[in-house]
């Protein structure tokens, strides 16, 4: 029955892949193991794990075609869900553990060699509002001065993560050192901030820290002022709730907001509904077979209701990060257009 199910479940990949597909191997020493699985983005992780095959050193093996992008994964040695130890590519998954991560083919995610790249710095910012130090990453593109008033996307990370989401699993300044080297985007500063784990993370004091404390601080460090017109926020699933509450909060503030997959709850399309000035757009994207779809469909209905300016799409994904990071490079792309386009 177990051959069955794990036929069943590559023959439905298969199925599934498109013509750039590449072949991905994965591979494990676990010379006690009497059984190991390969669970991940790949296979809807426990639903269509893959069994792995042992060679006589008592590693194991399994390889497969997957669409271009980023894929989570994690293996299962006789039970036990465990990060890859073969690789540094791993971050924590949100569950008190930690889930690993492979890009597969060339793509927006490729940095050649030789080009310049950006940096990331990771600060521990005091906090009034939430009590304690917040950990906040922020890129800077190559050559950044500080006082070089370049425009500043804040970028939002999803429910039980932190601001190591886009960084450590997403390598979002891969992204930003391609996207500037091969002039698809003007440089700009991204602040990757943490703002709690639980669902009210962009809410009360995680809001006010990062709409009201982080700008003075972001001012003092890094000597940046941006307006309206240089400000955009994006996020995914919470982050993506982040996005639009803050952009609906504060429109004299942000400009611009992206939601990847975001979680739309009735309180905030009361607000919505209610708020007397919206931001200038607002871009939804959703996976066709995500959670949140319903959601997404109930925050647009909204949106058309107050004649807002929005852009909506639905595309084939979950709520996966293989979907965002296949969405990263046009979201960064908007972000840049909507500062050329406001700055004129």
């Amino acid at each position: 029955m177990r051959f069955l199910v794990t036929l069943a479940a590559s023959l439905m990949l298969a199925c599934a892949l498109p013509a750039d597909a590449a072949p991905a191997s994965f591979s494990i020493a676990a010379p006690e193991a009497k059984q190991v699985f390969l669970a991940g983005e790949m296979t809807d992780w426990d639903a269509g794990k893959l069994a792995m095959q042992r060679d006589e050193a008592g590693t194991w093996h399994t390889a497969l075609d997957l669409a271009p992008g980023q894929w989570l994964y994690k293996f299962v040695v006789d039970g036990r869900w465990v990060s890859d130890p073969a690789t540094d590519d791993h971050d924590a998954d949100g569950q008190g553990g930690q889930h690993s991560f492979v890009f597969v083919g060339d793509g927006p995610w490729t940095v050649a060699p030789g080009t310049p790249r950006g940096e990331v710095q990771v600060m521990q910012v005091p906090s009034r509002e939430l009590g304690t130090p917040m950990t906040v990453d922020v890129y800077l593109p190559p050559g950044f001065r500080r006082g070089e008033q370049l425009p500043v996307l804040w970028l939002l990370h999803g429910s039980g993560m932190d601001a190591d989401q886009w960084f450590r699993t997403g390598h979002v300044e891969r992204y930003m050192d391609h996207l500037i080297a091969s002039g698809a985007i003007r440089p700009f500063v991204i602040v990757m901030p943490s703002a709690g784990r639980g669902q009210d993370a962009y809410d009360g004091a995680g809001e006010r820290f990062i709409a009201t404390e982080l700008p003075t601080w972001l001012a003092s460090t890094y000597g940046l002022h941006p307006t309206r017109a240089t400000t955009a926020v994006a996020g995914m699933s919470l982050g993506g709730y982040g996005s639009v509450a803050l952009a609906v909060r504060h429109p004299q503030q942000y400009g611009y907001g992206v939601a990847l997959a975001g979680w739309f709850p009735a309180k905030l399309l009361q607000e919505v509904a209610q708020a007397k000035r919206l931001p200038r757009k607002l871009v939804l994207r959703c996976g066709t077979k995500d959670d949140l779809l319903a959601s997404n469909h109930d925050l647009v209905a909204v949106l058309r209701k107050r004649h807002a300016a929005f852009d909506y799409a639905e595309e084939p994904g979950a709520h996966t990060f293989h979907f965002w990071s296949t969405h990263t490079a046009s979201m960064l792309t908007g972000v840049d257009a909507y500062f050329h386009a406001a700055a004129r």
